[in-house]
C-alpha cells in the first residue's frame, strides 16, 4: 500500500497536546473475513451432503472464522495493526514556531535528550496538523501563551510516523 490514511485526534490543554492516532484500514478485514467464513463454511455444509468426504474442506472456513474472532477480540492486536498511538506534546517548551499556512501545519521545535548518545537533539519539529477554518485560532493562541518564542513562517519538512 503506498498512501494510507491516519486520523488525528488533538487535545489541547494548557500544558500539553494529548495526541490520539490510528490507520483505520484495518477495520475493513474484520468483516470481510467473517463474511469470508461465514459464505464458504455454507458452501462446504452443502458439498459435504454431496460427499462426506468434503468434512476436510470445512478446515478452511473453520480456521478464517477462528482467526476472525481472535482479530475481533484482541485488542493487542488491533492496536499493533491500526498503528495506534497516544503520547503527549509539552508544547511550552517549545523553542521555535513553526508556520506552515498554506499546509495548515504547525510546527514545535522541542529539544529532547537522546538515550542513546546523551545528547539533546535540537531539530526536532512536532507537525500539528490543524483544520483551515481553526490554524489561524491555534497559532495565535500559541503566539500568545508562549510569547517569547520566535515565529518562522515557511515550508519545514513534516514526519509523522
Amino acid at each position: 500500500m503506498t498512501h494510507q490514511t491516519s486520523i488525528i485526534v488533538y487535545r489541547l490543554t494548557d500544558k500539553r497536546i494529548e495526541v490520539f492516532s490510528w490507520k483505520p484500514q484495518i477495520d475493513s478485514v474484520k468483516p470481510v473475513m467473517k463474511w469470508t467464513a461465514i459464505v464458504s463454511g455454507v458452501v462446504v455444509f452443502f458439498l459435504v451432503f454431496i460427499n462426506p468426504s468434503f468434512i476436510i474442506a470445512a478446515i478452511g472456513p473453520v480456521g478464517i472464522g477462528i482467526m476472525a474472532a481472535l482479530m475481533g477480540n484482541s485488542k493487542g492486536y488491533q492496536s499493533m495493526a491500526r498503528n495506534q498511538m497516544e503520547y503527549e506534546i509539552a508544547w511550552r517548551d517549545a523553542k521555535k514556531i513553526y508556520a506552515y499556512p498554506s499546509r495548515s501545519i504547525i510546527g514545535l521545535n522541542l529539544y529532547w535528550d537522546n538515550p542513546e548518545t546523551g545528547e539533546e537533539m535540537k531539530n526536532f519539529v512536532k507537525a500539528i496538523f490543524v483544520p483551515k477554518n481553526k490554524y489561524e485560532d491555534v497559532l495565535g493562541y500559541f503566539k500568545k501563551n508562549i510569547s517569547e518564542v520566535p515565529v518562522i513562517e515557511g515550508k519545514f519538512d513534516v514526519y509523522h510516523v
